[in-house]
């Protein structure tokens, strides 16, 4: 009570972990809409298996639907763990039908957990077997496409986990897991199953999402501090490369180096013909094609790039195609077979096939062009996926183009906290 009292009249109060609970309940009680939006903020970035059904549960009664589905998506990720804890075994029928029908991974044995809340009180549970066993969804253990981005709210950034359908007839899109970041995240890639960040309050330092146990590890920082560098994934060489940038003092970079993710070590190696920043990057067979970004002019000001740029990490050569690209500055690029599929503005979708050096603009769909916006593009399972950079709260529709057909559906229902996607990655 105490706390309260010096937030009423001084602004401040002092937020400690072992009381944050008890304050966010009063302080919604009280009506203290400022100090309550900064416990669940707190809440949702320190929610863990320990804690995330009584969270739930918390958010649930406060109607608090952001901190409501960070603690979901974490009892989902960790549901084996909790089947048989005295939070679960009491949870309501309401938030169990909650938890399972939102895509729970086949490794958290869904089937098992809702055996164990029904045979708990079996005699007055045993009327809600069917509807439980048929609301349940599961889903693969693959992590398809990681979205890095914020919610408005919030200063740090979110990493969300999506599982696609592997059916060509199934078009659904299930949240698998949520993660926690820093802010002012700078790069981001996915190499195999997991993900890697560099930036935070150090621009150097990168992190290791594990994808089999979901915790963070410490990877070997840049060696120096570079800012809207590109992170392209080399699987043939079981690395990652870093190429362009800026440096702090906002000077465009040349300079590739590269994470060998066995020996955790970098390299620098031989430098890019044009220093870019904020490039949208793809490997296709070992080549790294860097697409547009920012580069300097003869006055050395920056201007948009519509420059391709071509690394070889076989021979660590890097030139410049002799065109350039239709649009420039800010894009986003996909690979599937040997085609560069390249998103920019407004309704620009390009499919680019260097073996041929041609381009081909995509026709889409009305919807794409009716609110202008950057786009971000994925490939998973032979299908390509396009997000817009900023979506209503709640509402994560995309787009899914079948490059085969140029078939484009619209895949709903994907519900996520972020508003701003900063990094879509598969």
């Amino acid at each position: 009570f105490q706390l309260l009292v010096d937030y009423i009249y001084h602004g401040t109060v002092k937020l400690r972990a072992e009381e944050l609970q008890e304050i966010y309940e009063v302080s919604d009680m009280y009506q203290l809409t400022s100090l309550f939006e900064e416990c669940s903020r707190f809440l949702a970035r320190t929610v863990q298996v320990g804690n995330c059904l009584q969270v739930m549960w918390l958010a649930d009664r406060h109607s608090d639907p952001e901190l409501y589905t960070a603690a979901k998506h974490c009892a989902k990720a960790h549901l084996a763990q909790l089947q048989s804890t005295e939070e679960f075994l009491h949870l309501p029928h309401h938030l169990l039908t909650d938890i399972i029908s939102d895509g729970v991974p086949c490794s958290q044995n869904p089937t098992e957990a809702i055996e164990a809340w029904i045979n708990f009180n079996k005699e007055e549970r045993e009327a809600f077997a069917e509807s439980l066993r048929t609301s349940l969804k599961e889903i693969g253990e693959n992590v398809h496409i990681y979205l890095i981005g914020k919610e408005s709210s919030r200063t740090h950034s979110l990493a969300v986990s999506l599982h696609c359908a592997e059916d060509d007839s199934d078009d659904s899109i299930s949240v698998s897991g949520q993660n926690s970041l820093c802010h002012q995240i700078t790069a981001a890639c996915k190499h195999g199953g997991d993900l890697y960040v560099v930036g935070g309050s150090i621009p150097r330092r990168m992190w290791k999402c594990n994808n089999a146990t979901v915790d963070w590890e410490w990877c070997a920082p840049l060696p120096r501090d570079r800012l809207q560098h590109t992170l392209v994934s080399v699987p043939g060489k079981d690395a990652i490369y870093s190429l362009g940038g800026k440096t702090l003092q906002d000077t465009l970079s040349n300079a590739v180096i590269y994470y060998r993710v066995g020996d955790n070590v970098w390299t620098e190696t031989t430098q890019l013909e044009v220093a870019v920043s904020g490039a949208a990057g793809a490997n296709l067979n070992g080549i790294i094609y860097l697409l547009g970004g920012e580069e300097n002019d003869l006055d050395f000001f920056t201007k948009p790039s519509r420059l391709i740029q071509c690394f070889d990490t076989e021979t660590d050569k890097c030139h410049v195609k002799p065109y350039v690209l239709p649009f420039a500055g800010r894009m986003h690029a996909a690979v599937h077979k040997d085609l560069v599929f390249i998103v920019a503005e407004g309704d620009s979708l390009v499919c680019y096939n260097p073996l041929l050096d041609s381009f081909t603009r995509l026709c889409l769909p009305e919807a794409w062009s009716s609110a202008p916006s950057l786009w971000k593009i994925a490939s998973c399972n032979g299908s390509i996926y396009v997000f817009r950079d900023r979506y209503k709260k709640g509402d994560a529709n995309t787009y899914k183009l079948d490059p085969a057909t140029s078939a484009v559906t619209v895949t709903r229902g994907i519900k996520v906290l972020l508003t701003n996607l900063q990094f879509v990655l598969a």
